[in-house]
């Protein structure tokens, strides 16, 4: 779980998990549910898919979905390879989105189907694009990779990590343009650990 500089590693933490608990619930969306065996075993294969077209450490992994198990599972794989998971408002369209993907040196975009003729219209002008992942859909662009394809490919080995990798939070504010909010994953581990037992010390003395 521990990073190579000691620091924790939230990929590294969950590879931990799945190992004592894999057969736990990780992940419940629109009626579907991934254990932590599966959890892991499906991020390791999209992981592998990023790693093969040349994805690794600080390569940034842009997010334009909405919610759904795919989330989760294409940022955990980001997290396994070492790279920087980018979320994207999936309202952003044209000069926006193609702000972001920019603004975040985005070499790998995973996008929603429903949103192809936006990532169609903006692509050519993401010069570091390596990769496009689309969830969903009957047909899949010949310049993307379908989803299930990219959670079909040989898994990635484990690989030790840093508490130091980043990830990448974008907001949106009331002037200018979004800016990327960076967190380290020590850090992140550091707000939880000062988050959850206040929660969990609420909620026992809620049950007494």
């Amino acid at each position: 779980m521990e990073g190579i500089d000691g620091g924790l590693n939230l990929a590294s933490a969950w590879e931990a998990i799945a190992d004592v608990v894999g057969d736990h619930p990780a992940v419940s969306a629109a009626g579907r549910r991934f254990s932590w065996t599966e959890f892991d075993n499906r991020a390791s294969r999209l992981a592998g898919t990023l790693a093969d077209h040349g994805l690794g450490s600080d390569s940034k992994v842009a997010l334009y979905l909405y919610n759904g198990h795919e989330y989760p599972e294409a940022q955990y794989a980001a997290f396994k390879v070492r790279g920087i998971p980018a979320n994207v408002n999936y309202r952003y369209t044209g000069d926006e989105l193609a702000y972001i993907l920019e603004n975040a040196d985005a070499e790998a975009l995973f996008f929603d189907h429903t949103l192809v003729d936006r990532v169609a219209a903006v692509r050519d002008r993401c010069s570091k694009l390596r990769v496009v992942v689309q969830v969903g859909g009957d047909t899949v662009p010949d310049w993307a990779v379908g989803y299930e394809a990219a959670a079909s490919f040989d898994p990635m080995p484990r690989i030790d990590r840093s508490g130091s990798d980043l990830w990448f939070l974008y907001t949106g504010g009331t002037t200018g343009m979004p800016k990327a909010v960076m967190w380290d994953h020590a850090n992140l581990f550091g707000a939880m650990e000062g988050y959850f037992p206040a929660v969990w010390g609420e909620r026992t003395n809620h049950t007494r």
